[in-house]
């Protein structure tokens, strides 16, 4: 997983100086920070793909190697009638050797094969980084916007309560119905349940959170601005990027080790060759030796031969009709982000530049009129509540938008 070298520097030195603080006197969490925690800790996932690879590469030279020769001891012309091993000429003991070499260039092939393998799962390791960084992003964004969602609801709950002592004054002289102040209860009642989802919410963001970065960073305050992510590439260069997401390299590898697997089965044409030699000794007669070549006849097996390569070319078929269909998906993804990001960045700057700025105006224009006796209490409590519900649908879209942001840099990796 790779940042910007001003970001990486900047998390590290707010990092380094954090873990000499107790948990509730850290600095907030910013983002880069908890890529870099989450980049720098060791994930099973990834080291056991890694492990896997390793094995992989090891079999791979492992298959290098020569079989074992075979040794074979024994006792020939032994006479049936008395067992005398003395009393025959022919009766010797013998000892021989066998190595049979394997056809053609089978060995290097599958060496070829395994190291094919061991790269698409080191494509996977990487493809499980992308997802962290992708995963954290999402899990600090998302707790980001349920803190600022607890601030602005606790200062407007507060305002409430303000407004209720009012209320209660104002219905106290007579000037106000009780009504007025049954209503500003409900709202009050209303806006506690709405806290309690609301930290329900944050508690689940922080967990998903600590599954990459640990508890004692994911306990930390989220840093209260929205960050600037990676620069997106342009909308040509982002489909290209896709041929070069993991999960595609991870396909091409799986693909390379099919085509291997066709080289294997048109190996088996050819015939596998053994020697063997042996020495034989027969007491007062004169010892003997023997040497031979023996050589594979694919007398009864050149059906086999020929549906092991058939199979072969339909499974490498069916490999690069994955990764088509893989590519497919991606494309579809990267389009369904694409349009969701900059739709959700319109809709954030048409709320900010005129739905915000009237929703505060009317905000103060029902409040200068209640106090002037122009407008009714339940007025100016739903203008209130208009008002919250705006800022926090702003602060929603904003972070929509950043997390569509993110899902894009999944696809086609941070631009340095």
């Amino acid at each position: 997983m790779s940042l910007p070298a001003h970001a990486v520097l900047a998390a590290a030195l707010q990092l380094s100086a954090a873990t000499a603080q107790p948990v509730s006197e850290l600095p907030p969490l910013s983002l880069p920070e908890a890529v870099l925690i989450a980049g720098q800790a060791e994930d099973p996932a990834i080291a056991s793909l890694q492990s896997r690879a390793g094995a992989l590469e090891h079999a791979g030279e492992a298959a290098l190697a020569l079989p074992d020769p075979m040794m074979r001891v024994g006792l020939a012309n032994l006479p049936l009638s008395d067992l005398d091993p003395n009393r025959e000429a022919m009766t010797q003991w013998q000892v021989g050797v066998r190595q049979v070499i394997p056809s053609g260039a089978s060995r290097h092939l599958q060496r070829e094969r395994q190291r094919a393998q061991a790269e698409g799962l080191r494509a996977l390791g990487g493809l499980e980084e992308r997802m962290i960084t992708r995963s954290v992003r999402l899990a600090w964004l998302e707790a980001y916007y349920w803190e600022r969602a607890s601030e602005l609801t606790r200062a407007r709950r507060e305002e409430i309560r303000q407004l209720s002592e009012v209320a209660t004054a104002l219905f106290a002289s007579g000037r106000v119905n009780s009504h007025d102040v049954i209503r500003v209860d409900l709202e009050t009642a209303l806006l506690d349940a709405r806290l309690i989802e609301i930290e329900r919410q944050i508690g689940t963001a922080r967990a998903q959170l600590a599954r990459h970065v640990g508890s004692d960073a994911a306990g930390r305050d989220m840093l209260p601005r929205l960050p600037v992510l990676p620069a997106l590439p342009d909308a040509d260069e982002a489909v290209n990027a896709l041929a070069r997401h993991p999960s595609i390299i991870s396909r091409n590898a799986r693909i390379e080790a099919s085509e291997r697997e066709i080289d294997l089965a048109l190996d088996a044409y050819n015939p596998t060759w053994s020697v063997d030699a042996g020495y034989g000794v027969r007491g007062s007669r004169s010892d003997v030796a023997s040497i031979g070549v023996s050589v594979q006849m694919p007398i009864f097996s050149q059906r086999r031969q020929d549906e092991s390569v058939a199979g072969a070319r339909q499974m490498r078929s069916a490999e690069e009709l994955d990764r088509q269909a893989l590519l497919l998906d991606l494309r579809r993804q990267l389009d369904e982000d694409w349009v969701r990001f900059e739709r959700l960045n319109q809709t954030a700057s048409a709320y900010e530049t005129g739905v915000l700025e009237r929703a505060r105006e009317t905000a103060a224009a029902v409040l200068a009129a209640y106090e002037n006796e122009q407008a009714d209490f339940a007025e100016l409590v739903r203008s209130e509540l208009a008002l919250l519900d705006i800022e926090l649908t702003l602060i929603r879209t904003r972070v929509d938008a950043l997390q569509a942001h993110s899902r894009i840099l999944f696809l086609t990796g941070d631009v340095q």
